[in-house]
């Protein structure tokens, strides 16, 4: 999947699940905002809205027992671990990294939940 430009949330994301869909656009801000201003607080805040999403929807995966949860738990926290290495000013690589691995992660292992939770 492309990295759209602008990095921003775009209904091709849509999951149907409004809170998920809400806080998925928080991701997208949390990086854009990250590759603008690049500093130390702008990190934090970003790794805290991947950490709070992760937990909302693994929650909601535990609670509608879905089959694929230890998996899709699994590419959370290795993406988690990832984002746990970067340090401000965050290179220009990492920030890419993050950008597609929410592109891509979204449709391929988020749309797998669709009409299951």
């Amino acid at each position: 999947v492309k990295v759209p430009e602008p990095f921003a949330w775009n209904e091709s994301f849509a999951t149907s699940y409004k809170n998920i869909d809400l806080e998925h656009r928080t991701l997208f801000n949390g990086l854009f905002a990250l590759s603008e201003f690049n500093t130390r607080d702008q990190l934090l805040a970003c790794k805290e809205v991947f950490v709070m999403h992760f937990r909302d929807e693994q929650g909601q995966m535990e609670k509608a027992n879905y089959e694929h949860f230890e998996e899709h738990r699994g590419i959370h926290e290795g993406f988690l671990e990832k984002m746990g290495h970067w340090k401000a000013p965050v290179a220009q690589k990492d920030i890419k990294f993050g950008m597609e691995w929410l592109v891509n992660h979204i449709p391929t292992e988020d749309f797998k939940y669709k009409g299951k939770l």
